[in-house]
């Protein structure tokens, strides 16, 4: 396990999550680490798993590639997990007695891709409920305005619940399923920029930006000539509990546990707990 004192975030990190719903925490990844995670996803791109997507709309330029539960069959995402700081982060940002693994996912907007991601949360497209749900994006390259880097709507995670997932594909087969979702709308942010609080970080390789999975967000595309590779690590607190639907993703639709049971099981082992000296 890891040692969870290197990298603790502040009192002051502690209450602008609460806040905000986002945190950047610089140098999170050790520069090991990170050549690490760059090759593994560079060999994902290369060989894609049956759960990998191009986010792109048929026709359009460049590389929006994305792919998932990674760590079950490449050791160095199972060690972004457990041999990384981000576990216990998470955990100290959500004040959490224990971190549970959730999945992982791999984002790469390539040199001349125009596709933005959607402005959406996390939380609807999760079979679960609970407070204590983050994300630690991981920055495997340098990102910016110019190629891609997220916004998050500060505080949107305590609007008071979830809203209907956007597809990433306009044509998608998402697109069709979201269309069903009984939540209502996600507002028109870009038509609100003007009265909302938007946080964007410039990232360096092996920064990480930890937010909550309720809290809106979106990016630009990446008309640059450079890379934006990331790694997000998808994690549980304590007080999460299962809630299977429709639109589960197939590798957690196995996980086998009853509704309202707490994560427990191969698919989601603990990474972290409070008071632990080495985790």
């Amino acid at each position: 396990m890891h040692d969870a004192a290197r990298m603790q975030p502040s009192q002051a990190q502690v209450e602008a999550f609460g806040r905000d719903g986002v945190v950047h925490l610089p140098g999170l990844v050790a520069p090991a680490m990170l050549e690490r995670l760059r090759a593994a996803v560079d060999r994902a791109m290369a060989a894609p798993g049956e759960m990998a997507l191009d986010f792109n709309d048929r026709g359009s330029p460049g590389r929006f590639f994305g792919d998932m539960f990674m760590w079950r069959v490449d050791p160095d995402f199972r060690a972004a997990f457990f041999e990384t700081d981000a576990a216990a982060a998470a955990g100290i940002l959500m004040r959490a007695a224990r971190i549970h693994l959730f999945y992982d996912q791999v984002f790469a907007k390539e040199p001349g891709t125009p596709a933005r991601t959607p402005w959406h949360q996390d939380s609807p497209y999760w079979p679960v409920t609970g407070e204590m749900l983050a994300t630690a994006y991981l920055a495997l390259d340098p990102i910016d305005q110019g190629n891609g880097a997220v916004e998050y709507v500060a505080g949107s995670h305590r609007w008071g619940g979830d809203f209907a997932p956007a597809p990433f594909r306009e044509g998608g087969q998402g697109a069709r399923r979201y269309a069903k979702s009984p939540l209502p709308p996600l507002p028109d942010i870009e038509a609100m920029r003007g009265t909302l609080e938007l946080r964007r970080f410039d990232l360096e390789p092996g920064d990480a930006v930890v937010f909550h999975g309720r809290i809106v967000h979106g990016a630009g595309g990446n008309p640059s000539a450079r890379r934006r590779r990331t790694v997000a690590l998808r994690l549980a607190g304590d007080d999460v509990r299962w809630r299977p639907h429709s639109g589960t993703f197939r590798p957690l639709a196995r996980a086998g546990l009853a509704p309202g049971a707490e994560l427990s099981g191969p698919l989601f082992p603990v990474l972290w707990r409070a008071g632990d000296q080495a985790s």
